[in-house]
């Protein structure tokens, strides 16, 4: 008897769904989509964040930032991320260095609703969240509750989609980042490297030079058409 089995190719395939969307002030449409166990924050078809646990985010941009941090600062105490997203970065940092004392700055209210409901925000240790704009933060840090010189790294992570604001390659707002950061202490920029950011970003490398000391670039891969550039150096 010959017995016939139905079987779809796809069968076992768990396709990416919307599970959250909202509209932004700051991002405009934001969508929260999950496949499998990982779920990602989406702005304008740029992901912004994605969950700390798939394994995808430390081959990614995130986790080439923890490489780059336990190369040049493994001994840090406290962090300063100027950007939050879904709290991707303050996930892995503080699985990875023992939960320092870490401070986010986020702009978007309802980037830190997400980073709460969807990406267990909370669970972080020692982790503070100030939801106001970096540029003010790091130009009146006393009114944060902030002291300068006080961070020995600090992350800009600054993007509404694939857009880097204005304010990120201003002098008056990296004077004023260093400021914030000890002698010495390493001061990292993630940006966007698309061909139609790279003579931007390449202008915006050379200025840094005017600013830190030996000014590295770290090109990173991401899924096809979304590789970032980390620029970094020391203060």
């Amino acid at each position: 008897m010959i017995v016939w089995v139905n079987m779809n190719i796809f069968d076992g395939i768990q396709l990416p769904k919307i599970i959250y969307e909202t509209e932004s002030k700051f991002n405009g449409k934001v969508q929260v989509w999950e496949v499998g166990k990982t779920r990602k924050i989406k702005v304008d078809k740029i992901d912004q964040s994605i969950s700390h646990t798939s394994p995808s985010a430390n081959r990614l941009v995130w986790g080439k930032v923890i490489e780059v941090l336990e190369e040049n600062a493994p001994d840090f105490k406290n962090i300063l991320l100027l950007g939050l997203g879904g709290g991707t970065m303050a996930h892995l940092i503080s699985e990875k260095f023992n939960a320092p004392n870490m401070v986010s700055v986020e702009i978007d209210p309802v980037m830190v609703d997400i980073a709460k409901n969807y990406f267990d925000l909370d669970s972080i240790p020692n982790h503070r969240v100030i939801i106001d704009d970096a540029l003010r933060v790091v130009i009146e840090p006393e009114e944060f509750d902030l002291k300068p010189e006080f961070f020995n790294v600090c992350i800009v992570d600054i993007f509404q989609g694939e857009k880097y604001p204005d304010l990120g390659k201003s002098g008056n707002f990296i004077t004023s980042v260093k400021k914030m950061v000890r002698p010495g202490g390493l001061l990292i920029f993630n940006r966007i490297y698309l061909d139609h950011h790279q003579d931007d970003v390449n202008i915006f490398i050379e200025y840094l030079g005017d600013f830190l000391q030996n000014v590295t670039c770290l090109v990173v891969a991401g899924y096809t058409n979304s590789d970032n550039v980390l620029i970094y150096g020391k203060v």
